[in-house]
């Protein structure tokens, strides 16, 4: 996902190719450099792929659910996520970093956050044009500020953000 690092690379954006099926693509211009695929009968386990690492997200619990992220094929959480109220929620490495998930509903975004309140990446979901009919394709722009590209948890935020996006769909 070199293009996700790379400081010039075409903008970033979550598509979902076929309407109806659980399966992205993150596009930077016309090459795919990431895909996240949910099960189709269970949308609590995904699968997210970049050209060098794979991951796994599942949701667990009922009340208190919580989403573990795990390099694939590991038994080992990377991550775990807490959700919180409206939406919210605290992602936390196993090192030890972490990021909070926040919604700003005027504008339309969801973005990571480091501990001083900076945004670490941005999604931007793309509304469906007027009178097109349900389901519709859903697309989030991705803006991830320069200076944050090179953070070796970006490929992960980006699969990660947009698997919470589609989850609340």
């Amino acid at each position: 996902m070199n293009a996700v690092k790379h400081p010039t690379s075409p903008s970033l954006e979550w598509l979902d190719p076929k309407v109806r099926e659980p399966r992205y693509e993150l596009h930077a211009g016309d090459e795919v450099v990431a895909r996240l695929t949910l099960e189709p009968l269970c949308r609590t386990f995904a699968t997210a792929e970049t050209a060098d690492r794979s991951w796994t997200f599942r949701q667990t619990g009922i009340l208190a659910s919580l989403v573990h992220i795990r390099e694939k094929g590991s038994s080992q959480d990377l991550a775990v996520f807490h959700p919180g109220f409206l939406g919210r929620g605290d992602l936390t490495f196993a090192d030890g970093e972490t990021f909070s998930w926040r919604p700003d509903h005027r504008r339309g975004t969801w973005s990571f956050r480091d501990k001083g309140g900076e945004a670490v990446l941005t999604l931007r979901l793309e509304p469906s044009p007027p009178g097109e009919p349900w389901p519709h394709r859903t697309k989030a722009e991705v803006e991830i500020p320069p200076e944050r590209r090179t953070g070796p948890n970006i490929p992960l935020l980006t699969a990660f953000g947009w698997y919470l996006i589609v989850l609340r769909q």
